[in-house]
C-alpha cells in the first residue's frame, strides 16, 4: 500500500518536511530510481520528489493522489458555449466546435474519480521532444527492428518489463490538471490564443537543458510539461460515454488519446484538444502521439 502521506495532496503538504523525505528517498531503489530532490515546482505549498530513472531517459514526479470530478463540467461547458456563440454560422464552425456539443458527448458526464498516488513522467516521450524518437528509442527498449513498423506494441511490453505502464485516464486528466477541478486547460480557466501556445511550444524541454525559468513557465503545479503539446496514449478503451475501465494489450487503436494538439494551426474551436477533458479515439494517430510512462506505487 502506498504511504497514507500521499492519498491527498493535502495530506502530502501537511506531513512534517522530514518525513517526506523519508518517503521521497524510500521509493527510489524499489522502483529503479535515482532521488535527485524534493522542492517545489509552481506551489509553494506542495513540494515535489523528483527522480531521474529509465535509464536516464526521464525525469520522473512523485505525485500524490486525490478525487476529483473528471470530464467538462457544467460551468466549464457553459463557459465554452459563451466562446462559440459568436461563431455560430461561420463556414467552419461544425469542424471547429461540434465535437463540443455532439450528444452523447465524449467529455461528458462529470465523474467522481479517485486515482492512487504514483510515479510520473515529467515530459511525454514524443517526436516534439525528440525527432524520430520511435526509431531511436525502440532500439533502446526492444533492440533493432523496435520501430515504427511495432511501436507502440512494443514500447508498452518494454515499459511493462520495467515496471511502468501508460496512464489511465483519470490519471492523465489529475495529472493535467495539476490535481485542481474545474480548471478549463493545465494552465487554467483560460483558453489560450495562438501567440501563447507558440511561446509554450517553444518552452518545452526539447532537450536534457533543463533552464529553471523556462520550465517554470511551461510546468503545471505538478512541475510536469507537455500539457497543450502533444497528445498522449492513455490506456482506457474509448466509448461514449467514457468507459474507465483500461484496456488489455494489443487494443490500440480502440485506446483514448487525451489533451495535446497546441501545435495545430488554431484554426477557430482546434484550441478545444487543449481542454482537460478532451478525448478522442486514438485510430490512426499513433504515429502522431506521445506516450508518458507511470509506475504505481505499491
Amino acid at each position: 500500500m502506498p504511504p497514507s502521506e500521499l492519498a491527498s495532496l493535502e495530506a502530502w503538504q501537511s506531513t512534517p518536511p522530514t518525513r517526506r523525505e523519508e518517503i521521497a528517498r524510500d521509493l527510489a531503489a524499489p522502483h529503479g530510481l535515482t532521488f535527485e530532490c524534493l522542492a517545489p515546482f509552481r506551489r509553494d505549498d506542495l513540494p515535489l520528489a523528483s527522480y531521474e530513472g529509465l535509464d536516464g531517459l526521464f525525469r520522473f514526479v512523485l505525485v500524490p493522489g486525490g478525487t476529483f470530478d473528471m470530464g467538462l463540467s457544467d460551468a466549464e461547458l457553459a463557459y465554452l458555449e459563451e466562446l462559440a456563440e459568436p461563431h455560430r454560422g461561420e463556414p467552419t464552425f461544425d469542424q471547429a466546435w461540434a465535437n463540443l456539443f455532439v450528444e452523447p458527448s465524449p467529455f461528458r458526464p462529470v465523474v467522481r474519480v479517485t486515482v492512487e498516488p504514483c510515479l510520473v513522467a515529467q515530459s511525454a516521450m514524443s517526436d516534439f521532444a525528440i525527432d524520430d524518437w520511435r526509431r531511436e528509442w525502440g532500439e533502446i527498449f526492444v533492440g533493432e527492428g523496435g520501430d515504427a513498423s511495432t511501436l507502440p506494441e512494443d514500447l508498452e511490453v518494454a515499459f511493462a518489463a520495467r515496471g511502468f505502464r501508460f496512464p489511465t485516464e483519470a490519471e492523465w486528466e489529475w495529472f493535467a490538471r495539476g490535481g485542481r477541478t474545474g480548471e478549463i486547460t493545465f494552465k487554467g480557466n483560460v483558453v489560450p490564443d495562438r501567440r501563447y501556445l507558440r511561446k509554450t511550444s517553444l518552452e518545452h524541454d526539447r532537450s536534457a537543458d533543463r533552464d529553471e525559468a523556462r520550465h517554470a513557465h511551461a510546468a503545471n503545479d505538478f512541475g510536469l510539461l507537455g500539457f497543450g503539446v502533444v497528445a498522449e496514449l492513455c490506456r482506457n478503451r474509448y466509448a461514449v460515454p467514457p468507459d474507465l475501465t483500461p484496456g488489455g494489450p494489443g487494443d490500440f487503436a480502440d485506446r483514448v488519446v487525451r489533451g495535446g494538439a497546441g501545435t495545430m494551426g488554431q484554426n477557430p474551436g482546434e484550441w478545444q484538444a487543449l481542454l482537460t477533458a478532451f478525448r478522442q479515439r486514438a485510430g490512426g494517430l499513433l504515429y502522431s502521439i506521445g506516450v508518458r510512462p507511470v509506475r504505481s506505487i505499491d
